[in-house]
């Protein structure tokens, strides 16, 4: 297997599903934790702003009662060096600045931006700045008219704790991937994988002709039933190879039954009506007189007509035509009516349901031809002198009952001798009605045969 095709297998796809769940749950976790994150250290800076605004107005009383400028300057710079947060410290008095941190000068625009009303303990106000985002602070100094302190912080720290924050979310996200993956992947192999090798190598051997091979799978899930359903299908089709088989016997068993039959009545009729041909020319021959030669040609004729007429009704008997083109009662009922034509027999014939529909030709090929034989038997060694054939239709079955009034025969005796299979035509009999999935049944005495022949029609093969 290439490893494209491992890449694209089922254990890339379990793989990129962890990949694809896990990054999109690091994505969720990050940007919830960021602005989650991001309020609460916000809101804590400001807290922590304001109590820096506070602490440095308490301390700067008696500096400014002293107008000790140069201590105020200095207690703002202790204030941003101690604070990394604090961008910048304001003493102002009546807007007029006192003291701050601004090396270039307090900026015009920054006094106007947070003004402080004397009905609040403290002012805060937000500035958009370059460097981000400014939080400014407005403290009033007790006891000191018009006296406020402000105190810039910039949002330095929080931009450093949530990339700190993401850099290990990030770094927990490719470890549970990992982990997931890893996870992943044995329980594919072990679980998923493992299973339909098995089931997999199953199958080749069953398309290499081992319809023996049986697949165990202990786990009680998807992959169990997909076993079981291949189990079941490989015992059907061990069945269904050993129905063919039997089938296959059975035809050519019947093929070979068909060729002794024809060799019989090759032998039985046509042989011996050429030996009287035979002689009849000896007599030809041998004739005197005109009028011996005269009488001995009009036999010959006859015979010689005889035999035409065995040998078209024996051609018949191989390929009726009429059972193709004109259906099952059409084709028994000529057949019949030759097959007496050259006997001194009756044969009554019945047919019920069969002029609105055609049989499959597997059905009709079978009938016809267990009459055929049937009637074969009753004029040679029943020796009948009057037959009834009644066949009849209906939506599930077709049932044929043969009839005659010739010499019986036991039947058990016959099947317990172990000669039914050799004897009339029974085995030929019984396998064509068998194949069609029909049932042959003979009742026999010492007087009179019948045959009850009975065929479903919705027989779609099997035993």
């Amino acid at each position: 297997m290439s490893v494209l095709n491992r890449i694209s297998g089922i254990r890339g796809k379990v793989i990129g599903i962890v990949l694809v769940v896990t990054l999109m749950l690091s994505i969720l976790t990050i940007v919830y934790i960021q602005t989650t994150l991001q309020s609460a250290l916000a809101e804590q800076l400001e807290q922590k702003a304001v109590s820096i605004a506070r602490d440095v107005a308490s301390r700067s009383i008696d500096m400014i009662l002293s107008n000790n400028f140069y201590t105020m300057h200095r207690l703002a710079r202790d204030t941003m060096e101690n604070n990394q947060d604090v961008s910048y410290v304001i003493f102002l008095q009546n807007d007029k600045v006192l003291a701050d941190t601004f090396l270039g000068g307090f900026p015009t625009d920054l006094a106007p931006a947070n003004p402080l009303t004397p009905d609040k303990r403290f002012s805060l106000a937000r500035v958009q700045t370059e460097e981000g985002i400014l939080r400014d602070v407005a403290v009033p100094v007790l006891g000191m008219d018009g006296v406020v302190v402000r105190v810039g912080v910039l949002d330095h720290s929080i931009k450093t704790t949530l990339s700190s924050a993401t850099r290990q979310l990030l770094l927990i996200s490719a470890l549970t991937f990992l982990l997931g993956s890893f996870t992943a992947y044995l329980l594919t192999t072990l679980i998923v994988i493992r299973p339909i090798s098995i089931l997999s190598k199953s199958v080749q051997d069953v398309s290499r002709g081992d319809l023996t091979r049986q697949v165990r799978v202990k786990s009680h899930d998807e992959l169990s039933e997909l076993a079981g359903a291949f189990n079941t299908m490989v015992k059907r089709l061990a069945t269904a190879h050993r129905v063919r088989n039997r089938l296959l016997k059975k035809i050519i068993h019947t093929q070979e039954e068909e060729r002794r039959r024809i060799a019989r009545e090759l032998h039985d009729e046509t042989g011996q009506t050429l030996m009287t041909l035979m002689i009849a020319l000896s007599q030809i021959e041998d004739s005197e007189t005109v009028s011996d030669l005269k009488k001995y040609t009009r036999e010959f004729r006859t015979l010689l007509l005889h035999t035409l007429e065995s040998v078209r009704l024996l051609a018949w008997k191989l390929s009726p035509i009429p059972l193709a083109d004109l259906g099952l009662k059409a084709a028994v009922e000529l057949f019949i009516k030759k097959y007496s034509r050259n006997d001194n027999w009756k044969i009554e014939f019945q047919a019920d349901g069969f002029d609105k529909k055609r049989l499959s030709p597997e059905i009709e090929t079978a009938v016809y031809r267990v009459v055929q034989e049937a009637l074969t038997n009753a004029a040679k060694h029943a020796q009948a002198r009057n037959v009834s054939v009644i066949m009849k239709c209906d939506d599930q079955n077709v049932v044929v009952i043969i009839e005659d009034d010739g010499n019986g025969f036991d039947v058990s005796a016959v099947k317990e001798e172990g000669i039914f299979n050799t004897c009339l035509g029974l085995a030929s009999m019984d396998e064509r009605i068998s194949l069609v999935g029909g049932t042959l049944n003979i009742e026999s005495a010492a007087h009179g045969t019948t045959i009850y022949i009975k065929i479903p029609l919705n027989y779609s093969g099997g035993d």
